[in-house]
Formats: C-alpha cells, structure tokens, sequence
C-alpha cells in the first residue's frame, strides 16, 4: 500500500489513483464519441486555402462554375467559385455514384450554389479539395 499526500491532506491510495484517472479516460472517450458526428470542420473561404492546410477537412461554399469529368474514369472535377476565389472540388468514383443514388446529378450542379466538406489536397501545384463522401455534399440553392 503506497499513500501519497495531496496538497498536505489526506493520503490517496495508488489503487485510489488509478481509478480516478480510469473512469477520466472513459469519460472522455465516451464524449468524443457521442459529439464527433457533431463537430463540422471550420468553413473556410477559397481565398484562405494554402499549402500549410494541405491533409486539413474544410467547409466552404461557393456556385459550380463549371463541372468536367475525367475521360477514363466516374471522377468529377467541380469548378467552384466563392467570391474571393475559385478551387477544384474533385469527387471520386465511389463518392460520385452514392450522389447520384440520391436523385440527384453531378451534372445538374453547374450554376449552382453548394456547399461542401472535403480535405485540402495540391494537384501539379494547384490546391483543391477531395469531397469526402456523398453526404458531404449538398446544394444550397
């Protein structure tokens, strides 16, 4: 039995220890997992994307200027443009057919305003963002 003195008090007990900072991690894990779903990566404008966000997840929100789609592949590359810029939003095979799933087209989001969550990527010197899934996806108006 090790007792150690706190703050002069009383003497707490090694076992006593242990499961004060047990039942802390357990708690703490229970909480990131119950608020993970909730927490959204901060909005950025496309201005404010730079080489030092590359790997980072972002939000922002901007119209479809223009949708293109790769020759040898179902990857789309979207165009958008928020005001202070303009970056690519590429959305990959398997992320472009749950969308299309869902009702709607990639086609169909030119000239619209979207809003969309995916990581911060650099392709041939250009930044762009990687959509994450389909339901990071969604259309504004």
């Amino acid at each position: 039995m090790n007792l150690k003195c706190i703050n002069g008090g009383e003497a707490v007990e090694d076992h006593q220890i242990f499961r004060l900072a047990l039942a802390t991690s357990i708690i703490g894990l229970l909480g990131m997992v119950v608020f993970a779903g909730q927490i959204m990566p901060r909005e950025v404008k496309i201005s404010q994307i730079d080489r030092g966000m590359l790997d980072e997840d972002v939000t922002v929100e901007g119209v479809v200027q223009e949708v293109g789609k790769s020759k040898t592949s179902n990857t789309y590359f979207l165009k958008v443009m928020d005001g202070t810029g303009e970056i690519t939003l590429v959305i990959f095979d398997s992320s472009a057919t749950d969308i299309e799933k869902g009702n709607l087209t990639i086609q169909g989001m030119d000239k619209r305003r979207i809003n969309a969550v995916g990581t911060v990527s650099e392709y041939r010197g250009s930044m762009e963002i990687i959509l994450k899934d389909a339901k990071s996806l969604r259309i504004v108006s």
